[in-house]
């Protein structure tokens, strides 16, 4: 029983990462969606193992070749732990298929540890990017003894079971809390935030934290001692120390399986139990009437801000945007200090180009939102209403389109804002900063919109998969970056003649496809929304 669960877990794994939907099924995509992967792999892992390499040539001859794994572990738990605390969340305490699977002849514990499985196979994808190209670099700079080498293998296998344990561990406490609120995404988006502020600020500080990094002859990650479970890696896998793999081990493995052995006892009850909401104190009121546009406008904007997983994946733009502005605000000094040196190095007055610098900033964050290409996935079972209701397809994509707009365009305008407040710059180029960031939140708005529509998926049964997966977001995802980068590229050229020349031609040319894009809704596509099928 639990062989054949735990194959249906991998297959459904495999047609989310591949399916446009039930009905259709496409090779091309399929293709498209493997060479993306790939290049995806190839790219971290080249990334990782350049960084590596270059640390274990200057760490190794000096015997601190412990510094290396002790860092790689770090950033792999990290990776690990962003990638599945919200995931374990959603998949294991408030998957949608819970009530179904229970009530069938299936042993809970199956279906506790055939997710689990799952997202430790995910943990393993995401470990293996940064300690697999650590394990060659160093391999390459230095050299391993047999046990040293035995303890790096043990070591890859023991890091995601202790990473899946703590986020199952907080993704129980994060569901029983979230549970007892009014609004249960607040819970978890200001976890999220949290997270990326302290990832910046330790970003930001590293030197601080692990010692110095301004150039190689003096690098030094002798901080990581401090951390002990790091350091326990780092010594077991360099110095082929059984001790402090022991210590490692220990601390892994035991934490691991008590919690694994308590929320797999408890899972029946964690999953049914209906815990206490807060409590709405209802009055009665008048309510306006509206037309059908703002309607469903406002229905689209209800629908992002009550689930976590849509604020948490399609607006990581806007959240990282404003944090990383609040960030540049609290060191405005390093950051003038850098630009004052930067043009006494090159003998030209760059603060003239840190409005575009902000532009591009802006461009290339705005990217990557995309509130639209989920959107009609995430109709699913109601999408019948929609197509049968009196009211033009071009007017319900349209407010989808809008609500991405009006979602995304605050926080973006005061992201920016603060950047130039920062930075001192004038009032026109600020504003004119703020126009070319707009009309990329635009274009994302209106290239999303095509990108569901081309490409639904309805084939879920957790909204997760609908926001995270697909060709339709990886493709509004990933060609809006490209789309920045290009925008980026060609801007770098023209700001040399003028930089109001850059900034015209981004809005010019983001104009001119939106308008592009709304004459194909407004003619085109009312007959293909009209034939979507679930």
């Amino acid at each position: 029983m639990f062989k054949t669960l735990l194959k249906s877990r991998f297959a459904a794994l495999g047609a989310s990462l591949t399916q446009r939907s039930k009905k259709r099924n496409s090779n091309g995509t399929k293709v498209l969606l493997i060479i993306l992967f790939a290049f995806l792999g190839v790219y971290f892992v080249a990334a990782f193992g350049m960084m590596f390499f270059g640390f274990s040539a200057v760490l190794y001859p000096r015997g601190d070749g412990w510094q290396v794994f002790a860092l790689a572990s770090l950033i792999a738990s990290a990776l690990c732990m962003f990638g599945s605390i919200f995931t374990t969340k959603t998949q294991i305490f408030e998957s949608g298929d819970n009530e179904l699977l229970l009530s069938m002849p299936i042993p809970p514990r199956y279906i506790f540890f055939s997710r689990m499985a799952i997202l430790l196979l995910v943990n393993y994808g995401l470990e293996a990017l940064v300690m697999l190209p650590a394990m060659i670099a160093y391999g390459i700079a230095g050299r391993y003894s047999v046990l040293g080498f035995l303890f790096a293998i043990l070591t890859f296998i023991l890091i995601p079971m202790l990473t899946l344990a703590l986020s199952s561990l907080i993704g129980w406490v994060i569901s029983i809390i979230a549970s007892k609120m009014r609004n249960k995404t607040i819970v978890t988006t200001i976890l999220f935030v949290v997270f990326f502020a302290f990832y910046f600020y330790f970003v930001m500080n590293m030197g601080a934290f692990f010692g110095n990094m301004e150039d190689e002859a003096s690098l030094d990650f002798s901080g990581l001692k401090n951390t002990y479970i790091f350091y326990w890696i780092g010594d077991a896998i360099a110095n082929a120390n059984a001790l402090s793999f022991l210590f490692f081990a220990l601390a892994a493995i035991i934490p691991s399986a008590i919690t694994f052995y308590i929320l797999n006892r408890s899972f029946v009850k964690i999953v049914t139990t209906k815990r206490s909401a807060a409590k709405i104190k209802y009055k009665e009121r008048k309510e306006k009437q509206n037309s059908v546009y703002v309607a469903l406008t406002k229905k689209e904007i209800n629908r992002f801000f009550t689930s976590s997983a849509y604020i948490m994946n399609a607006g990581t733009g806007n959240i990282m945007m404003i944090i990383l502005a609040v960030v540049a605000s609290f060191n405005r000094e390093s950051l003038m200090m850098a630009v004052s040196g930067l043009s006494s190095e090159l003998s030209v007055d760059v603060s003239k180009y840190v409005p575009v610098v902000i532009a591009f900033f802006g461009i290339f964050m705005s990217s990557m939102n995309f509130i639209t290409a989920p959107s009609i996935s995430l109709e699913n079972k109601n999408l019948w209403i929609l197509q049968s209701s009196p009211v033009r397809p071009y007017t319900i994509l349209n407010a989808k389109i809008s609500a991405d707009i009006i979602i995304c365009t605050p926080l973006t305008v005061i992201s920016i804002i603060i950047l130039c407040i920062a930075l001192g710059t004038p009032f026109v180029p600020s504003l004119l900063s703020i126009l070319v960031t707009v009309s990329m939140v635009v274009f994302g708005g209106y290239f999303g919109m095509f990108m569901g529509l081309k490409f639904p998926k309805f084939d879920w049964q957790n909204e997760n998969v609908a926001v995270k997966q697909g060709f339709a977001v990886f493709g509004a995802m990933f060609g809006g970056m490209l789309w920045s980068i290009i925008l980026i590229v060609a801007s770098v050229f023209l700001s040399m003649i003028s930089p109001y020349l850059a900034f015209a031609a981004i809005i010019v040319v983001n104009a001119v496809i939106c308008l592009l894009f709304n004459a194909y809704f407004k003619n085109g596509a009312e007959k293909e929304f009209r034939l979507l099928k679930q």
